[in-house]
């Protein structure tokens, strides 16, 4: 017998797990695709030191900074090309990056050390790869949730794997939130939103960690729609080029979009 339970019935971690399934990508389209499964790709994530420069500190980063000791250890979940952690620089000593694509952490490692940082690369994904890590003074993960089913195994690992604090930055809503019109004119299937940071929030205080919270709305900025970035939601589309003109037309018209990052830390418990 089949029990239909009812989302508001459901705990914090399970509503979680829930809209990760309501957003998984129907496998009728992943099969149809033209092209394979999108990677991460890794000049999309590269560490701009000097675009960083340009934007406000967010809260993220003054979190992280205020639990380093100077020389300090970071633990970056989903490090990508370091955006997350290389802001940490030079407080930080040393940075042990995570992340299941060679190429990111081939990134990371460049950039790291022209940082003056001293990069630890970790192949592999969180939490499974987490018995390879030791603890560090700060653990960072930033934007690396949002298909993660097993909430709490990801998230109490980022705990016993941090001696000060943990910092979590994800945004108010799921990534390219923006282009779900597109799901709709492709493929007649409606994305779910999902308001991620509630979410997160309260699945953190259901684990018992005394989370705390600061929410920060960016500034209004409207990326250049250059052929790498039409090509790049193209493949989270999962459809072929004969697109493009498309994708860039309604990107071109899309208006820019506010953003709110927000930043959930918590005492580390190694």
């Amino acid at each position: 017998m089949t029990t239909n339970i009812r989302r508001h019935d459901l705990g914090a971690a399970d509503r979680w797990r829930q809209s990760v399934l309501d957003r998984a990508v129907p496998q009728s389209i992943l099969d149809a695709a033209p092209e394979p499964q999108a990677l991460l790709e890794p000049e999309m994530f590269r560490w701009r030191p000097e675009q960083d420069a340009q934007q406000p500190v967010r809260p993220s980063r003054r979190r992280a900074l205020e639990a380093l000791p100077e020389g300090g250890t970071v633990l970056d979940v989903g490090v990508g090309g370091g955006a997350s952690s290389l802001g940490l620089a030079p407080k930080a000593g040393t940075i042990v990056g995570v992340d299941p694509h060679p190429g990111m952490l081939e990134q990371f490692e460049v950039s790291a050390r022209e940082c003056g940082v001293v990069p630890r690369p970790v192949l592999g994904s969180w939490p499974e790869v987490a018995v390879e890590v030791e603890p560090a003074d700060v653990a960072v993960c930033h934007h690396a949730v949002y298909g993660v089913e097993q909430i709490e195994d990801f998230l109490l690992a980022l705990t016993s794997h941090a001696r000060r604090r943990v910092v979590l930055e994800v945004s108010e809503h799921p990534p390219l939130f923006g282009i779900h019109p597109l799901w709709r004119s492709f493929h007649g299937t409606e994305r779910p939103d999902w308001l991620v940071a509630d979410e997160a929030f309260a699945v953190l205080e259901e684990l018992g960690l005394d989370v705390e919270r600061e929410d920060v709305c960016l500034p209004l900025t409207k990326r250049e729609v250059t052929a790498e970035f039409v090509a790049f939601v193209r493949r989270r589309l999962h459809v072929g080029p004969g697109r493009d003109p498309e994708i860039e037309q309604f990107l071109r018209a899309l208006p820019a979009q506010p953003h709110t990052a927000v930043a959930l830390w918590w005492p580390g418990a190694a």
